[in-house]
């Protein structure tokens, strides 16, 4: 046997003794000119055998060869070359290696040793190896076609065998994400039917049911709405009305948005001007706008009688009481009682203004309304303000891809709506991520012209518009476009953005609904940038730059809908919000995070080098923070998510990323979670208590999501007694401040701030609204929270401020927000006058609104229920009656038609 570490390519001490006791010679004893005769000679004889072929003939006569020269480098590399050909690459790679290693150690490194290098590592498959190979060759001579070749070929199959092995890994891992789902699914039906044997009872519906969700198919949107569907099924009933409901009750704050644009009410009072001049003393109808802004202008431009629709019950009480503060009589504003469907006037209108519009462009049934108006309302021949409505659109990306150097890809199959999602673009381009992005130039999708549909209605002809079928019924889709767009740039296209341009004629410069759109910034148009823009989310298609994109607008009577022609379209059962994608996009909140984990567990190793570090992530979502910490070196981490698509999300994310030996996913509420067996005889939730616990359940209020109490829980049953806590503790900090609505286009609508209340808070991005707000006192800190001390936090709290008023005004909210310590060196702030991330808004409470003076002390009362903060006036401190600014906290109306709502 060789000893170990012989070199394979030449023949041993061994062998070579007992080769020259057979034949009687000893080869140093041999004249050097015979011996090189002999060498020559082999090599000739194995040139020859090449040339013919006989290629384990060649490798005997290279192997002589060697025999006698075993410095001659040119010698492996042709007995190497026999070799492959004989199909032995392992015995090839040897003798190449050794051509290599030999001729750099004569100080004349051997390109072709590099080409046969590389060629055996290319027969063994070894594509990486083999282009670093065939580079080093051509190094040395660089003219050499062929190394260029085969370095091209081996990295183009090294390209190829990397993707190979992505995919086998891919579908490998895709697998065990199926099993891991398949797996969480049996066991919450084995928990239920424990629950029902304890209570002695069994389930009303079958077990499978439990896992049904509903399955939205893109392409059902191009069939036709049954009408069954709302009047057949008592549920389907129920649930409309109980949105039409909800409808009402959030349209008064809705259109008090429009009361802030400024540039949008001087467009429509304009284009009434313009329309009045023409007609004087005209009869003016309003369709919209519950402030009655619209209708208010109209009288101011000079008309006779202004009529007024609404379509709600709220926005006309809300119209009732602008119209109350604003005119001297109030009649001369008729407020129709009646859905403009059912109206009928003696005095037809000569003039329609509208303001009917939302994201969608038609979701508010502008069009309906108007063809309603023109049958019973108008007069032939009625004017419209606006004319026109042109929307615009450009091909999106709008995709998660890399996240603190993890693949949250994945996430992008959740992303969808089953309409249109309001969104603000300026923002989203603004996230800072290459995917990200507006993939094509701006292009017209559609024109809606508002005039032109009047006109066709006008005395009920309905002529010009597509003719009602034999049934009755008008078709889905009256107009049908078809748009190519041309990517700018190579992407992932998975969205239609859109957004309108308002013209309201006379040649003035369009309304757009995306003031930061270039071509808005660059003419300075007037904004209407309350109604937002939109996107509609489609599957992903890869471009490269210049190719085009054949997009379907489809144009209803009440919708628009985009639709990629010729290809499929996924079945969708469960979406990620909007929100989530911000707050992964959060570098900030991301980098603190992972900087806060990563110090934690370097700690404890240095202190405990021996022992199992188990960290527990409550609120684990996407599993972001889960593979932070198995990053940073948790031995194992528990991730628990009780909403259960999320968990197959989070999973899917852990597992394709290769921590699933890390990291496991539970689909719990963390509050009923134990280390303990149940007494049903249910398995413990985890084997052994956590080290740490990582968690981000908080929201712009910072308890609201419940964080006291799962603190509270993971630390009374899940957590060791040792364990740390990230974040650690927090600040709230509260100001009182003036948000309100005064005063627009002229009129008085102070009484309209009614219509802003909701009994919780809200979240608010004040920072992005300097203009809207102001504050009127610097903020004091109301609460401190240590999350080691949950005991102490679970208990309600109520605590007295005063706040020092520093400017006159009128306090209609309070504004408060958070400092979050991760550990002793991080923190991150929900501050509006800081920089911080787009993870959390501020919270901002209405309140009966109190006129202060500067000077002056505002008593204040603030509480926590260990759910919710909330602060109102110490009326054992000030006399609320004195202070009023005169506007209710809410309309009684209004009130009570939200407590039934919500009761």
């Amino acid at each position: 046997m060789a000893a170990l570490g012989a070199d394979p390519t030449v023949v041993s001490d061994e062998t070579r003794a007992a080769i020259e006791q057979n034949a009687g010679v000893r080869l140093h004893e041999v004249d050097p000119e015979v011996l090189s005769f002999v060498v020559e000679a082999s090599r000739k004889c194995g040139n020859d055998h090449f040339k013919r072929g006989e290629y384990q003939k060649a490798a005997e006569s290279y192997s002589q060869a060697i025999a006698g020269r075993p410095d001659d480098f040119t010698l492996f590399g042709n007995r190497s070359a026999a070799y492959l050909a004989l199909g032995r690459a392992s015995d090839a790679l040897l003798d190449a290696s050794k051509a290599v290693l030999v001729s750099k150690s004569c100080g004349t490194p051997w390109a072709k040793g590099y080409y046969r290098l590389g060629c055996a590592l290319e027969r063994l498959e070894r594509f990486d190896q083999a282009t670093e190979a065939f580079s080093e060759g051509l190094a040395l001579e660089p003219q050499n076609a062929r190394l260029a070749d085969k370095r091209d070929k081996c990295a183009g199959l090294a390209e190829d065998a990397k993707n190979a092995r992505v995919r086998e890994e891919g579908t490998a891992r895709r697998d065990l994400v199926l099993k891991l789902r398949e797996a969480r699914r049996a066991e919450v039906q084995l928990q239920m039917q424990n629950q029902y044997k304890q209570a002695m009872q069994s389930p009303n519906f079958e077990m499978e049911d439990f896992d049904w969700r509903p399955t939205f198919f893109p392409s059902s949107r191009l069939r036709r709405r049954g009408e069954r569907s709302s009047t057949d099924s008592s549920y389907v009933a129920a649930v409309a009305g109980y949105c039409r409901r909800l409808f009402d009750l959030e349209s008064p704050r809705r259109d008090l948005g429009l009361l802030s644009q400024g540039g949008l009410l001087g467009a429509y009072e304009a284009a009434l001007a313009a329309a009045l001049k023409e007609q004087p003393g005209a009869h003016v109808l309003v369709l919209g706008s519950g402030s009655c802004v619209l209708g208010l202008m109209a009288l101011r431009c000079g008309a006779r009688r202004v009529t007024c629709a609404f379509r709600t019950p709220s926005l006309r009480r809300m119209a009732s009481v602008a119209a109350r503060e604003n005119l001297e009589d109030p009649s001369r504003i008729t407020l129709l009682e009646s859905p403009v469907e059912e109206c009928v006037v003696e005095d037809r209108a000569d003039v329609v203004v509208t303001d009917w519009f939302d994201h969608t462009v038609l979701g508010l049934g502008v069009i309906p309304s108007l063809e309603a108006a023109a049958s019973r309302l108008a007069r032939p021949g009625a004017k419209v303000v606006p004319q026109r409505v042109a929307v615009r659109a450009a091909i999106a990306e709008l995709r998660i891809a890399k996240v603190s150097g993890f693949d949250l890809s994945y996430l992008n199959a959740y992303r969808w709506h089953p309409g249109h999602d309001r969104c603000d673009l300026s923002r989203e381009l603004a996230q800072g991520s290459e995917t990200y992005r507006l993939a094509s130039d701006s292009f017209v999708a559609c024109e809606v012209d508002l005039q032109q549909r009047l006109d066709a209605f006008a005395g009920g002809s309905g002529a010009g518009v597509e003719e009602a079928g034999e049934n009755g019924e008008r078709p889905e889709w009256e107009a049908e476009e078809r748009v190519e767009a041309v990517a700018s740039e190579d992407c992932v296209a998975n969205a239609v953005a859109f957004w309108m341009e308002i013209h309201f004629g006379g040649g003035g410069a369009p309304v757009t609904t995306w003031p930061g759109h270039p071509a808005a910034l660059s003419q300075g148009w007037p904004s209407a940038g309350h109604l937002g823009q939109a996107v509609s989310y489609f599957d992903e298609v890869p471009l490269s730059a210049g190719d085009a994109l054949e997009v379907s607008v489809f144009v209803g009577r009440d919708r628009l809908l985009f639709h990629l022609p010729g290809r499929a379209s996924r079945p969708r059962h469960a979406c990620v919000p909007a929100w989530h994608y911000d707050m992964l996009l959060d570098s900030s909140r991301n980098d603190a995070y992972e900087g806060a984990i990563r110090r934690c567990v370097e700690s404890r190793r240095a202190f405990a080098s021996a022992a199992k570090i188990t960290a527990l992530d409550v609120g684990a979502g996407s599993g972001l923070l889960s593979m932070l910490a198995a990053r940073a070196g948790a031995d194992a981490v528990v991730a628990v998510e009780v909403s259960q698509h999320m968990c197959d999300v989070g999973e899917e994310c852990v597992v394709m990323n290769g921590f699933a030996h890390k990291v496991l996913f539970l689909n719990r509420d963390a509050r009923r979670m134990d280390v303990s067996r149940k007494p049903d005889g249910t398995p413990p939730d985890m084997e052994d208590k956590a080290d740490i616990m990582v968690y981000e359940v908080f929201d712009s209020g910072l308890i609201g999501e419940g964080a006291l109490h799962l603190v509270a829980a993971a630390r009374a049953r899940l957590l060791k007694p040792n364990a740390s806590i990230i974040p650690c503790a927090a600040r709230v900090y509260c100001a009182p401040i003036s948000i309100r609505v005064a005063s627009a286009a002229g009129f008085d609508f102070g009484q309209l701030n009614r219509y802003s209340w909701r009994p919780d808070y809200v979240g608010v991005e004040l920072e992005s609204i300097p203009g809207d707000w102001e504050a009127l006192a610097d903020p004091v800190e109301v609460f401190s929270f240590d999350f080691y001390e949950h005991e102490a936090n679970m208990a309600p709290a109520e605590k007295r401020i005063e706040f020092a008023i520093k400017k006159d005004g009128v306090v209609s909210a309070f504004a408060f927000w958070f400092d979050l310590q991760l550990d002793e060196e991080e923190w991150l702030s929900t501050s509006p006058y800081g920089q911080k991330g787009r993870t959390w808004q501020q919270a901002v409470q209405r309140v009966e609104e109190i006129c202060v003076q500067a000077g002056s002390g505002l008593p204040v009362v603030a509480r926590h229920d260990t759910y919710g903060i909330s602060f109102d006036l110490d009326d054992s401190m000030v006399d609320r009656g004195d202070l009023s600014s005169g506007v209710p906290l809410w309309d009684p109306v209004w009130k009570v038609s939200y407590d039934r709502a919500t009761e």
